[in-house]
């Protein structure tokens, strides 16, 4: 039997991430009802009930705080929305209730509402009832697990009470989050499915898909600092698994100073881009001129194994789209080693924090010294040997395009991270003539890498593997033409890429969550799948 090896690519989409590109709902000229909270406050017929009496913990909260279970306050650009506290003292979940005002289901309506989880770290579960108007038991008509970090639209149909006078309600049910958020919430008669974008489609590819390397700066002392990650958050959300942080800390008990010195930096908040001296400022301002750069390098972490004492082996691979000449050794690869605290029980873990304005998020409700059971330090950069200077020798002189060059090396992890299981590595193709880094990939100990070359070795035909927002994965014969298109459930073409299978990644863009038909079409085969991307 011949054997094929097939390649892996990832393909994304374009899709709007931020909260004013967010789509909006599709509504009719008189809903049966809205929420409306523009005035500050719960309207009248509206109630709210903390019913198992699970109070929130004053001291988490600057903000938002209530006794009552739901309370309304100010968000991002959006005006006053619904916000219910989830962060308690004692265990246990939550009970707390958002009653809607009794209303008289007719055929075809639909709820259609809009949520978002305000810390990361904590994500909120919830359901949604109707009350019938005689007295008979709740109707569960959807129940939200872990709601996104991402504010996401809710269109669910009230057939199963249709013709009969519910209260509908939202049951914050959260064991362990911190605030849930809610507005543009009504009934009436909405369409079923909500179209993508169609002008998300994107045109521009590279011949390696590039991720980025992302340098912050910060101290647990730093009032201003949380906006920091604010804008890591809202690069992840723009690029997903495509930023790679690392998280620099200076004077605090996280504090790199010797990586610190490297970079060069006075101040903090500050980040940078690839280490492109050019990018850095107190934000990512800079950044986006630099996101389309070509890069003729790509690299791939194989799976780090479990040490069994300190010491971490890695391996890298590393191949060039075009014949790089490399006798001088300015390429070569770097790595950091990082690690994740969260530690509630020490006091030097708390968190300053100066942020004031709802643009803020959650930063808006936490208060000026942030708990240290609230915090959760991410990404932090631990060692510096080879990040700046790389590992001399590492890239041999001469490179060939296509082909493959494994890098072995050793680090030890640092004392700082007590668990060597939970280390994190980065590395990356570093010009050391410019300082600049030419592609990255990061794995954590044990985690199974994505993308790249595939492992499989045998393949009846190219084929869809799946899709989530981080993209759709093709399973590709090298040397066959293929043209892969991705379209909403009503037909329309939200984006499509013709290529030819090789072993290169391309420049990947997020799907927006939604139901899809994505047809792959080679000269062997035609195949249609559809999915959910959430």
């Amino acid at each position: 039997m011949k054997i094929k090896i097939p390649l892996i690519f990832s393909i994304m989409f374009a899709s709007g991430a931020v909260i004013s590109a967010l789509p909006m709902q599709a509504a009719p000229e008189t809903p049966a009802y809205i929420l409306n909270l523009s005035g500050g406050k719960l309207p009248k017929g509206v109630e709210t009930a903390n019913a198992n009496g699970q109070l929130p913990k004053k001291t988490a909260y600057k903000r938002g705080y209530t006794e009552t279970g739901w309370t309304v306050d100010r968000l991002y650009n959006l005006g006053y929305v619904a916000v219910t506290p989830t962060y308690t003292a004692d265990e246990g979940s939550c009970e707390n209730i958002l009653t809607l005002p009794t209303l008289k289901i007719e055929k075809g309506h639909r709820l259609l509402w809009t949520s978002q989880s305000l810390y990361r770290h904590f994500p909120e579960s919830y359901r949604v009832e109707a009350i019938p108007a005689d007295g008979s038991a709740p109707i569960v008509l959807a129940e939200i697990d872990s709601e996104p970090y991402s504010p996401t639209s809710h269109n669910i149909s009230l057939t199963p009470v249709e013709g009969q006078e519910v209260s509908l309600r939202f049951v914050c049910t959260s064991s362990e989050g911190y605030m849930l958020a809610m507005w543009d919430v009504q009934v009436g008669e909405f369409e079923a499915e909500q179209s993508p974008d169609e002008n998300t489609a994107t045109e521009s590819y590279d011949p390696f898909m590039r991720k980025y390397l992302v340098d912050r700066g910060t101290g647990m002392w730093c009032v201003n600092c949380p906006g920091g990650e604010l804008m890591m958050n809202e690069l992840l959300e723009l690029f997903g698994d495509r930023i790679v942080a690392l998280n620099t800390h200076v004077n605090d008990v996280l504090g790199n100073q010797a990586y610190w010195n490297e970079l060069e930096w006075y101040s903090v908040p500050r980040m940078m881009l690839n280490r492109i001296k050019a990018s850095a400022s107190s934000g990512t301002n800079k950044f986006s001129q630099y996101y389309e750069d070509p890069t003729s390098f790509a690299i791939r972490l194989d799976e780090i194994p479990t040490p069994q004492g300190r010491m971490l082996e890695m391996t890298a691979h590393v191949s060039v789209s075009e014949a790089i000449a490399n006798e001088d050794g300015r390429y070569r690869l770097g790595y950091v080693v990082t690690g994740d605290f969260h530690d509630p029980t020490n006091k030097n873990f708390s968190q300053n924090n100066n942020l004031n304005q709802p643009s803020a998020g959650a930063y808006f409700y936490l208060p000026s010294n942030i708990l240290p059971e609230l915090m959760y330090y991410d990404d932090v950069t631990l060692t510096t040997e080879g990040a700046f200077s790389g590992i001399e020798g590492s890239l041999p002189a001469s490179m060939e395009a296509g082909k493959d060059y494994e890098v072995r090396w050793q680090a030890e992890v640092p004392v700082l991270l007590s668990d060597a299981a939970k280390a994190r590595v980065v590395a990356y193709v570093l010009d050391i003539t410019t300082g600049e880094v030419q592609n990255t990939d990061a794995l954590r100990v044990g985690e199974h890498p994505t993308g790249g070359v595939s492992d499989i070795r045998e393949s009846e035909s190219p084929g869809i593997l799946g899709a989530t927002r981080e993209g759709v994965s093709l399973c590709l014969t090298a040397g066959d033409a293929y043209c892969i298109e991705l379209y909403s459930v009503a037909g329309s073409l939200i984006g499509s890429h013709r290529g030819v299978g090789r072993g290169y990644e391309i420049l990947p863009h997020q799907i927006a969550p939604g139901i899809y038909i994505i047809t792959l079409t080679t000269a062997h085969t035609h195949t249609s799948v559809k999915v959910a991307v959430r």
